[in-house]
């Protein structure tokens, strides 16, 4: 059994935590697309993926990011709820 990514839903990327991957979802021309950005840490300077993403690839790339770089959890900035398909996880 696959198991389902939990993500932690923010309305303001100012509530981000210190040590959170924070992915910010939203829609452009081209569909609903996502951001990426870290803040630094003792393993990492603070970066981003500021560029329009298709959103598994950027929920994969914030993974990848938690995980090589020590991050507790990957938050998700997302006005409209309904732009969040389950496919990609559960918001908490």
């Amino acid at each position: 059994m696959e198991a389902i990514n939990l993500f932690r839903r923010l309305c303001n990327s100012k509530d981000t935590p210190d040590d959170a991957v924070r992915i910010r979802v939203f829609t452009n021309a081209e569909g609903t697309v996502a951001e990426v950005e870290w803040p630094a840490n003792d393993k990492t300077d603070a970066g981003d993926y500021f560029y329009a993403t298709y959103v598994p690839l950027a929920l994969e790339r914030a993974l990848d990011v938690k995980e090589n770089y020590g991050f507790a959890e990957i938050v998700v900035i997302l006005d409209d709820l309904s732009l969040w398909r389950p496919a990609w996880g559960q918001l908490t």
